[in-house]
């Protein structure tokens, strides 16, 4: 009888000590899921959960990340535990990383518990940009690389109201959730039209002048974060993540360049050559 109290006691202690170990598993996964949805680069997903698990008690931890994917396997009192779990880019959140990052150092230091971090890891939240802000930003931006092109200031307040007006169709079609390739081409299609229609109609540009505000009109379709996380990748050795990145941008640009393509269609003849 005393035997099997003793059983049922040692029971109960392993299957509590499965429990953290499963917890805390899903918390390194959570925390690598969210530093892929905020744009990180691959060696920096898997460091920093490395380091975050190692902080807490699991020296054997193994950090694979694929495309659309991150699996976790540690070493637990019941052997290796392994959890898959599903994760893709959402766009890019800098604070989102910053803050992991800094609990991952105060982890490191011994400055709190597993408890305390998870509390405030879940806490962390999406900054949410207001869209005018953004469109008047990408607008700024498009103005002042077309006055630093050797560009006029007519080409300036071109550059500007184009971006800023195919900046706002870009937020809209987000909202939608359309294929990425898609907004992407009809934005290099929109962009294109209404780059020629601000420079011809409005501040009628000499054709130089038109030349550069069609050019920076698509200036904000550039896909450059997946194309320099695809170079690092590339460089660091992940190379399927480092395909996954390049081939998206790829089919990225060659949306926009068949959205501009036929855009031209719709300009007048010639117009090159004005």
């Amino acid at each position: 009888m005393i035997f099997r109290k003793t059983s049922l006691r040692k029971f109960y202690e392993f299957g509590d000590l499965y429990s953290e170990e499963q917890q805390s598993l899903e918390l390194f996964s959570d925390v690598a899921v969210s530093l892929m949805a905020s744009s990180a680069e691959t060696r920096l997903v898997v460091q920093t959960t490395e380091r975050i698990a190692r902080a807490f008690g699991y020296p054997d931890v193994q950090v694979i990340v694929a495309a659309g994917m991150v699996c976790i396997s540690v070493k637990t009192s019941g052997g290796y535990q392994s959890l898959t779990r599903r994760g893709a880019p959402h766009g890019i959140q800098m604070d989102v990383l910053a803050e992991i990052t800094g609990l991952c150092l105060e982890a490191e230091q011994g400055q709190m518990s597993q408890a305390a971090f998870q509390d405030r890891f879940r806490s962390i939240r999406t900054r949410e940009i207001n869209p005018l802000a953004l469109c008047f930003m990408i607008g700024l931006a498009t103005m002042a690389f077309g006055y630093l092109n050797d560009g006029s200031l007519l080409v300036g307040a071109s550059g500007f109201l184009a971006g800023f007006v195919t900046m706002g169709v870009r937020v809209l079609l987000q909202k939608y959730a359309l294929f990425p390739a898609f907004v992407f081409g009809f934005l290099g299609f929109f962009g294109t039209l209404i780059s020629y229609a601000f420079g011809v109609y409005i501040f009628h540009l000499h054709q130089a002048d038109l030349v550069i505000s069609l050019v920076i009109g698509v200036l904000l379709l550039v896909p450059g974060f997946p194309f320099v996380n695809g170079v690092l990748d590339l460089f660091k050795g992940y190379y399927s993540m480092a395909i996954n990145r390049l081939l998206i941008t790829t089919i990225l640009l060659t949306a926009v360049s068949l959205g501009i393509t036929a855009a031209l269609y719709f300009l007048p003849q010639g117009f090159w050559e004005r």
